[in-house]
């Protein structure tokens, strides 16, 4: 498995089951508290899971502020694919340009820029789809280079630039009826069941799912 840079931020997490009671759905999401929400930028689920009613189940994911810019693209279903990409850190930028006699995207080297935020200038001559997400050493070794996208900025003129404040402070629903890396056009409607400052927790955190039959509530609670 590929090592992350040094300094980097890794947050590797597991949520578990143990005859939940009934099957129920999470949606994993970056949607809190980001400058221009629905407006100029858009949130992008991250990961779905379906816990079974009965048995044990359990799903692991990672996150790391390896953060990049990229060319992204909608497809069928509103599901957000990302291409030529570039990477930086907060309170860094970079222009995107056009290169000469080809339809190729590049990014420029890193320049200093608003500190806190990541800031792409669209400089290719025409409109341009861009997304903001992060590197995950799991999915690095099988050959993809593809940063899981996490905000979405739609239709970025040029002449225009795309800026993320971006904070990592994840959010779980009680959801079924979104895919992985589709682009939310508008807020979910149910309240997240669990929210959290991901740079806050170790690196490896274990969280048990369960039901309560009574009540009906759906609840996430770190494991002792």
């Amino acid at each position: 498995m590929p090592t992350p840079p040094p300094g980097t931020i890794v947050r590797n997490l597991t949520f578990q089951s143990n005859d939940l009671g009934r099957e129920t759905t999470i949606l994993l999401v970056f949607d809190a508290d980001v400058e221009g929400l629905y407006d100029t930028v858009y949130p992008v689920v991250w990961k779905v899971f379906t816990f079974p009613k009965t048995g044990s189940c359990k799903f692991e994911v990672t996150y790391t502020n390896d953060l990049a810019f990229a060319e992204a693209d909608i497809e069928d279903g509103n599901l957000v694919q990302t291409f030529a990409n570039f990477k930086l850190k907060p309170g860094q930028q970079t222009t995107l340009t056009m290169e000469d006699d080809s339809d190729n995207l590049s990014f420029s080297p890193p320049l200093d820029g608003t500190n806190g935020h990541l800031k792409a200038e669209n400089r290719t001559g025409l409109t341009q789809d861009l997304a903001v997400g992060f590197f995950n050493p799991k999915t690095q070794q099988f050959f993809t280079t593809k940063p899981d996208p996490a905000l979405f900025f739609k239709e970025v003129e040029d002449g225009n630039d795309a800026t993320a404040q971006w904070k990592p402070v994840l959010r779980v629903y009680l959801e079924s009826d979104y895919q992985e890396t589709e682009v939310l056009v508008d807020a979910i409607v149910s309240t997240a069941i669990w929210e959290q400052d991901l740079h806050r927790l170790f690196r490896n955190t274990t969280f048990n799912f369960e039901h309560d039959t009574l009540t009906g509530r759906c609840t996430l609670t770190k494991a002792k």
